[in-house]
């Protein structure tokens, strides 16, 4: 029987009917759209609809059949009651569900076009699970998904940037529905290195136990683990780079303490008198700390780079030879750098370089010196290019260290970004290594404590000289300030020589003094008539430098350097006078000192011609009033 158009009809309208009933029923939209975000979920709608049909059904079978007119209303009454509270509770309530679904899931759903492209975007809306308190984000996959290459990575990263902070994905690719919850991972505590950590500790002293030769414990990392590091190779030159109160003077003390423990050398230079001072008397360690004498710590840096010489010239023919370590240590780098450029503008000879010749020897020892065991560590408080002579020596130090510094520093250092935070506090450092970078303690003792612990080293592990091939430069005696100098004239009838103090150490120098001009002697004739003397020319005081000059123009040739290796070295060298903070000298003396017809002063002798000068010069100050003819010439010859 062919089907007619009513069947047709009815047959669409059943159907339609029963997909209402069903779209009813579980609570789907019954246009068919997507549901509105914020909504409902669809198993609160189609409760919501059951009970709203049945109470329908209800009511009308009350009112037609049962004609309980009353009932329906006190009921229907009563539910509204109690439905407008919860219908206005669940409105206020799901504002946040819709703004949560507008700001952050709708707009999440859109950015996962290009990774779930077989899904248009209500598909994606509804695989997108992002509860409000953002605990998780749980993405469903299609059937078949499979990543072509760096899709879980960009998806990995797209919820990063929309949640913020790390991320990490779970991903189900095996069972049935695919799918990848992404939940956030919890932040590493940050480990720190202890505050501060004691050098005669056991978990110190184990580690430096342990140490090969050339291996030295620095400090303590933030996994309380010592780091050890080598002083050979390519980082056997350090350097530091510690504002003041970094613990620059017990890192220098710790070091030094594990060098004598290695049978080693070392020079240490020290314009502040305050950091390895306590190291004074330990055999084999060396200290140049009088900033009175910068030609002292000069001529000790020279001698390094001459022992990096010898050596080289010896492993050169003996290849298998080891040497001792030898260790130059610089500590006030930059006040070091100042104070060694002003003492060689004031002592340079005519036609030498303007630039300071020291920082080539010490470029030769970091080029030359790690071959054959020389090292060295600098210290600064800013290590800048013109702190290390304008020579590219700080690329050299390839491992630094540095504490309590600012952002300009290390930018001008290290140069990487972000910049990290300094630890403004005593000891707490940064070994930078190449790229590696670790935070550490360094061991702290009282500085008497270490001194006792060197000489003990000593004693127990011997110290040789036998890979020196020369000594160290003898130091000279320690000057007075001229604050501390005592200002009165020489040589005159109220001055007694003996009564004038001696240097610090004890060796009987007289002192300089600031007096320019004599005071003018008097002379005491008989009770009835004072005669007084005519006061002296001013005597023309020069340096060692121009006064070497003018000698060499009268015959008389000894270079400046020669006569400040006398004044150290001998007694009865002229006394000179400090003016301005320099001493100068005059020409009369050293040409009578440095005479052809004088035999000049052996260096053996020194003890009989102090005390021959020391009596002629009491003899001259008691016949200085009888004799003003002399005098006269002398100082006529001062200005010839």
């Amino acid at each position: 029987m062919a089907q007619t158009k009513f069947d047709k009809q009815l047959e669409d309208g059943l159907e339609q009917g029963a997909m209402v009933l069903g779209r009813f029923v579980s609570g789907a939209p019954l246009d068919g759209e997507p549901r509105p975000p914020g909504s409902l979920p669809r198993w609160g709608i189609a409760l919501l609809r059951l009970v709203l049909l049945a109470w329908a059904g209800w009511a009308a079978w009350m009112w037609w059949w049962i004609k309980d007119h009353d009932r329906v209303i006190r009921v229907s009454i009563i539910a509204a009651a109690v439905a407008v509270p919860i219908v206005v509770v669940a409105a206020i309530r799901g504002r946040g569900r819709r703004h949560h679904m507008r700001a952050l899931v709708i707009p999440m759903s859109m950015a996962l076009k290009d990774l779930l492209s077989e899904w248009d975007d209500h598909q994606r809306l509804r695989a997108l699970n992002i509860p409000i308190d953002r605990s998780f984000v749980a993405v469903r996959l299609p059937d078949g998904w499979h990543d072509p290459g760096g899709f879980k990575e960009q998806m990995r990263e797209l919820i990063q940037d929309r949640m913020g902070g790390l991320w990490a994905g779970e991903w189900n690719l095996k069972n049935h529905p695919f799918n990848v919850v992404f939940t956030p991972q919890k932040p590493k505590p940050k480990l720190e290195p202890p505050e501060t950590v004691d050098f005669f500790s056991d978990l110190v002293q184990k580690a430096i136990a342990a140490c090969e030769p050339g291996q030295l414990v620095l400090g303590i990392d933030e996994r309380q683990r010592p780091v050890i590091k080598e002083m050979t190779g390519e980082t056997a030159m350090w350097a530091l780079s510690v504002g003041s109160g970094g613990g620059k003077s017990s890192f220098l003390q710790m070091i030094i303490t594990q060098l004598v423990r290695q049978r080693a050398t070392v020079i240490g230079i020290d314009v502040k008198m305050a950091s390895i001072n306590c190291f004074e008397g330990v055999e084999g360690v060396h200290l140049y700390t009088d900033p009175g004498n910068i030609g002292d710590m000069r001529s000790a840096i020279s001698w390094a780079a001459r022992e990096v010489e010898a050596r080289n010239y010896v492993k050169k023919g003996n290849p298998r030879k080891n040497f001792d370590r030898l260790t130059l240590i610089l500590e006030e780098g930059n006040e070091f750098g100042d104070a060694s450029k002003e003492w060689w503008n004031e002592n340079k000879e005519k036609g030498e370089p303007a630039s300071d010749p020291i920082w080539g020897d010490i470029a030769s020892i970091m080029r030359m010196g790690r071959h054959v065991n020389v090292t060295i560590i600098g210290v600064f408080q800013d290590l800048r290019e013109a702190a290390v002579g304008s020579r590219g020596l700080r690329n050299m130090f390839r491992m630094i260290l540095m504490g309590n510094f600012n952002a300009n520093q290390w930018k001008m250092i290290v140069n990487t970004t972000p910049v990290p935070e300094s630890v403004d506090r005593a000891g707490r450092m940064m070994i930078i290594e190449g790229n590696r970078r670790v935070w550490i303690q360094v061991p702290y003792a009282d500085p008497e404590d270490f001194r006792t612990h060197s000489m003990e080293l000593r004693a127990q592990r011997g110290y040789s000289t036998e890979d020196l091939y020369g000594a160290p430069p003898a130091r000279s005696p320690q000057r007075l300030p001229s604050l501390l100098q005592e200002s009165r004239p020489l040589f005159t009838k109220e001055a007694d020589p003996q009564a004038i103090p001696a240097g610090q150490d004890g060796s009987g120098e007289l002192p300089s003094v600031s007096m320019v001009k004599d005071e003018p002697p008097v002379l005491e004739a008989d009770a009835e008539q004072d005669v007084v003397a005519e006061p002296e020319e001013e005597v023309e005081l020069l340096p060692l430098a121009e006064i070497s000059r003018r000698l060499a123009e009268d015959g008389i040739e000894v270079s400046s350097e020669l006569m400040r290796q006398h004044k150290r070295r001998r007694k009865n060298f002229p006394a000179g006078q400090v003016v301005d903070g320099k001493e100068l000298f005059a020409l009369a003396d050293l040409a009578e000192y440095y005479g052809p017809d004088e035999e000049e002063p052996d260096d053996s002798d020194e003890d009989a011609e102090r005390e021959e000068d020391d009596q002629g010069d009491v003899d001259e100050a008691e016949d200085a009033a009888d004799d003003d003819q002399d005098e006269e010439q002398q100082g006529g010859a001062g200005h010839d």
